[in-house]
Order: structure tokens, then C-alpha cells, then sequence
């Protein structure tokens, strides 16, 4: 049995693999397959670059913008949430952009997906996106960030589910946009599995049953949902109503197979350039390594 971890850039992401792990799916390849959380996407990049870490996932945006300054890791696939699963949360007393000025926006780091995204959507509205808000990086407080806005340590924020259906079903928050769906962003690959070349090279059939275990875990969450949810209240420490609103709200979005969406990588990468975090050219044939992405049938859409 090959002991591996796999990072992850929050306590929230890959609830597909984890619920795998627990089925069994990755002791089926071989692998002792263990969630190891590092917070931020410049922390993590950090992480895969030095070798502590030799496979994971990370968000898009700080994974090009750093490959594009040197870091050595390589995309090898696409995570189930391709489109961007992040929704602006915004207090009740907030009606509009102009009275988000000045406002406190909480978020997992500086430098991770929700600032670029953020970004993105101010200068689209002809707003400054370094003065417009105040950035407020969450880092390891980020699992309580609903807590956060109830405290009054932040007025906004910018996340991935759970925490917009909890503070939703609390009344707590109007979402006034999802990323995924957002007019002045494009359409984009926003999570991505990445490894380190040289493990590549390496042991390439682990980094393939790993990817094979991670498809098979997205299509079996996706055929049984009711299991994912009771687990995702079980993960998050969620109520139930939550968990379910949140899995459902992203459930049509989601892509099970593991291929990358390399026109809306190369989006990301337009993107990033843009906002001036590209140090170097790049392209998403340059950085990708697709190699071990699973084979899916055209027709029954079961990865093979």
C-alpha cells in the first residue's frame, strides 16, 4: 500500500475524494490516500514547488500565476468544481457596488482565487481593484468564516460552499453573484490536479490509479447524493438543510471526469496576465502534463 497525500488549498475542497477515501476507492488502487490542507493557493503552490508535497489540487489562478515565476509543478487534470464555484456574499445592509466601498471582504489569502476573481469583477465596474475593498485574508480562520461575518470582522465575503448556504439559510447574506456565471469574468478551469515533475516521472501508475480514484469518487458522489450530502454535514459539522443546498446549488456545474478545459485554462491565463500576475509567458499546453487523465466513454460517460 503506497501512502500518499493529497493537498488541498481549504478545509472545504476535494469532499469527493474524501468521501472516496472512505468507500474505499483509493485502497482499491494501492494507495493510503490521506487530505492534507495548507491554506492559501500561494502557501500551497509553496508547497507542491519544494516537493512537500508531491500531488494535490489547487485553484487556477495563483497555480498559473506562480508556474508563470518558476515554481516547479505541472498541471495533470481537472478537478469536479472546472467552472469557478465561488459566490460573493455580501451583508444585507449592502445594496449596491458603490456602497461596497471601502468595505471589508473576507477571504481565504491574499493572492488566492477569490482576490484575482474579485479583481476581475471591480475593474470590470470601472472600479480601482486594489483601493475599491479592503482584502481581508482569512488564512486558517477561513473554516469560520461565516462566524467571522457574524462577529463583524468582515462585511463580505468571497467563497466557496458551504459557508453562502449557511449564511444564506441564516439570513444572514444576500449572493450577489456566482463566479461561474459572472458576465465580466470568462469562463475559466478554475480547480486543477497538480504534481510534481520528477514524481511524475517517477511513479507514474500511482499518479494514474490516483486520478483513475478520483474519477471513479466524483461519479459515485454524483450517483448518490443523499450519501455525499449526510457526509458533507458530517465533514463540514453542517446542519443537513445546508449541506444539501450547497451540494445541489453546485451538483448541475460539476465535471466528473477529470479533463482539463484547456481554452478556459488558457482563459485564467489571459486573465492573470491582465491583472499583472503573469511573470512570464505561458500557455496551457506549456504547463499542462495530461498524460494520466482517465479515458471516458463518449456514450455512458463511465470512466474507464
Amino acid at each position: 500500500m503506497y501512502r500518499l497525500e493529497y493537498g488541498v488549498p481549504t478545509d472545504k475542497c476535494a469532499l469527493s475524494v474524501r468521501l472516496g477515501i472512505e468507500n474505499g476507492f483509493f485502497r482499491d488502487e494501492g494507495i493510503d490516500l490521506s487530505v492534507r490542507v495548507v491554506f492559501s493557493g500561494p502557501a500551497i503552490a509553496a508547497a507542491y514547488d519544494s516537493g512537500d508535497l508531491q500531488l494535490g489540487e489547487i485553484g487556477s489562478p495563483p497555480a498559473v500565476a506562480h508556474i508563470s515565476s518558476g515554481f516547479d509543478f505541472r498541471i495533470i487534470g481537472g478537478g469536479l468544481r472546472r467552472k469557478a464555484h465561488m459566490y460573493l456574499c455580501v451583508g444585507k445592509s449592502i445594496r449596491t457596488w458603490e456602497e461596497l466601498k471601502g468595505k471589508r471582504l473576507g477571504l481565504l489569502s491574499r493572492g488566492s482565487c477569490p482576490e484575482w476573481f474579485m479583481r476581475g469583477m471591480l475593474k470590470a465596474r470601472g472600479f480601482d481593484p486594489e483601493t475599491h475593498v479592503q482584502y481581508v485574508g482569512l488564512l486558517k480562520d477561513y473554516p469560520r468564516v461565516v462566524e467571522m461575518f457574524r462577529e463583524g470582522r468582515i462585511d463580505a465575503f468571497l467563497c466557496g460552499e458551504p459557508a453562502p448556504s449557511v449564511a444564506e439559510l441564516e439570513g444572514l447574506v444576500d449572493v450577489w453573484c456566482a463566479v461561474l456565471d459572472e458576465p465580466s469574468l470568462p469562463q475559466v478551469q478554475w480547480i486543477v490536479q497538480v504534481a510534481k515533475p520528477a514524481f511524475v516521472e517517477k511513479e507514474p501508475e500511482l499518479v494514474r490509479a490516483t486520478l483513475r480514484a478520483c474519477s471513479r469518487s466524483g461519479h459515485y458522489a454524483a450517483r448518490n447524493v443523499d450519501e455525499w450530502v449526510d457526509f458533507g454535514a458530517r465533514q463540514f459539522g453542517i446542519a443537513r438543510p445546508a449541506a444539501d443546498r450547497a451540494i445541489r446549488r453546485e451538483l448541475p456545474h460539476l465535471h466528473l471526469d477529470g479533463q482539463v478545459d484547456m481554452d478556459g485554462l488558457q482563459e485564467i491565463i489571459q486573465l492573470q496576465d491582465s491583472l499583472g500576475a503573469i511573470v512570464k509567458p505561458i500557455s496551457a499546453e506549456s504547463i499542462s502534463d495530461l498524460r494520466f487523465v482517465p479515458q471516458v466513454s463518449a456514450v455512458t460517460g463511465v470512466t474507464g
